[in-house]
């Protein structure tokens, strides 16, 4: 009896897996065809599948594997659909890795007015293109519904944990009421809270925020200085540099104070930067270079000043200052700064003549090129470099010239290379040229460049030069054929 039940119990459990295998095949069949249903130019068969995907649970996992264009699409649907589920399911295309579903699920979002911010303020903490496409969502949102009702809910969202970074950048973004909620934050206890409203205020540029920055550089806690410090760098307003001066002074502002005052740009900033060149401090002394450089023109006396200083890290930091100032007007001090005793000086000083069209410093940076230190030398390169190609002329000079060394004529090969492909049709011409010295470093350089066009004249070159001639045109070529 036993036995004849045993069959009978296995033919039911095959019956009921069949039956369920079917059912689970079916539905695959179903949720595919609904997914490419998704892809179609039809709205409302469009609408239908995703409405069909969200009651199968199947629409928030399918999506990530289909198409850039069938998320796009499938975000115009749901903006079509409007509620709560599709609403969720846009805040995810909100997240996706491509822009274009992005943008089309915040037009869906936006579409829904107040309805939609929830989502919006859950995107903020994304960051990156998400945090974007909200705070766009949110600024077309207020401009549809009223700054007013969006501000109000952003107030609350500043003292969220998880969205207040980003609710305080669109407070910066949705107008007047936005803007007064970060002023008030601005004196609040709360660190971070104050911050996100003195940094997204600055970020602005908002001159209204100068009264509550200068608030914060009270003799408080020193948390609440470094941001308001910044915030006014970012603002730009010369009335707050004397303010701001003391702070180079302050161990533990000192970095922000120059930065700002770089920012601002007002000449008042120069000497007391100037006076802190002293510092060791690496991250510091960057500052102050960046600051000084910034602040262009009306340091130049200074800096020019300090590179006659018995102090080497002055002298240091005054040239590195002058690097990027690109003004004959301190050609000469550069100059002599390149017989410098101290390698440091004299390669930022090659660096700041290198600029485009500054070619009465050629010769003296050709005579850098012969300098004992390698960090000089490369420095000397890369101004002939910069310098462009009104620096040719003169370089193939000195390679014509029987006093030039082969360290010279190397190093002059490599400022040709530095100068770049605006080169290679001067440099074919100097193929051409009598003297081998300036074949042979102006065909390096083109192999160097690697630019095709100098195939064909090398090739010509080579087959009527002399063996060691040759030998350098067909290193060249052997080195563009494997680029």
């Amino acid at each position: 009896m036993e036995g004849r039940r045993r069959p009978t119990g296995y033919i039911v459990v095959a019956v009921i897996a069949l039956v369920l295998i079917g059912w689970l095949v079916q539905r695959y069949v179903v949720k595919r065809g609904l997914i490419r249903d998704l892809g179609t130019n039809n709205m409302q068969v469009r609408i239908d599948a995703a409405r069909r995907l969200i009651e199968m649970e199947k629409l928030s996992d399918s999506l990530p594997a289909q198409h850039i264009i069938v998320r796009s699409k499938t975000a115009r649907a749901l903006g079509e659909i409007g509620d709560d589920d599709a609403l969720g399911v846009l805040g995810e295309i909100l997240e996706d890795q491509e822009e274009a579903p992005r943008r089309w699920a915040r037009n869906a979002l936006v579409a829904q007015g107040m309805r939609a911010m929830p989502v919006l303020f859950a995107a903020l903490s994304a960051g990156g293109g998400t945090q974007e496409e909200a705070l766009n969502g949110l600024e077309q949102i207020a401009e549809d519904i009223g700054p007013q009702r969006v501000a109000a809910q952003l107030r609350f969202f500043l003292s969220d944990g998880s969205a207040a970074a980003g609710a305080a950048e669109a407070c910066a973004r949705v107008g007047a009421v936005g803007i007064d909620a970060l002023l008030r934050a601005c004196y609040n206890d709360h660190d971070k809270m104050r911050d996100r409203g003195l940094g997204n205020l600055g970020k602005e540029g908002i001159e209204a925020a100068v009264e509550p920055a200068l608030y914060n550089l009270e003799p408080l806690d020193k948390s609440r200085k470094g941001g308001a410090i910044k915030a006014l760098g970012l603002i730009g307003d010369p009335s707050v540099v004397p303010a701001i001066i003391p702070f180079l002074e302050d161990k533990d502002n000192r970095e922000a104070a120059a930065t700002a005052l770089g920012r601002i740009g007002d000449a008042r900033a120069v000497e007391p930067i100037v006076a802190t060149l002293m510092e060791t401090e690496k991250r510091y002394r960057n500052a102050a270079i960046l600051a000084l450089r910034r602040l262009g023109p009306g340091g130049f006396p200074a800096l020019t000043r300090e590179l006659r200083s018995d102090e080497v890290l002055m002298r240091r930091g005054a040239a590195a200052a002058l690097v990027g100032s690109r003004s004959p007007r301190v050609n000469g001090p550069l100059t002599t700064a390149l017989r410098d005793p101290d390698a440091e000086v004299r390669a930022s000083a090659a660096l700041a003549l290198g600029w485009p069209g500054n070619i009465g410093v050629v010769p003296a940076l050709v005579g850098a090129l012969s300098d004992t230190s390698w960090q000089v030398v490369d420095a000397a390169v890369t101004a002939l470099g910069d310098i462009g190609l009104h620096a040719i002329h003169p370089l193939l000079n000195v390679l014509r010239d029987p006093s030039s060394d082969l360290t010279v004529r190397y190093q002059i090969s490599r400022a040709f290379a530095a100068i770049g492909r605006p080169a290679v049709p001067k440099l074919t011409v100097a193929l051409r040229d009598s003297d081998p010295d300036v074949v042979t470093w102006c065909a390096v350089a083109l192999g160097e460049i690697g630019d095709q066009r100098a195939v064909a004249p090398l090739q010509e070159l080579a087959d009527r030069a002399d063996p060691d001639l040759r030998w350098v045109l067909e290193e060249q070529l052997r080195r563009l054929a494997t680029l």
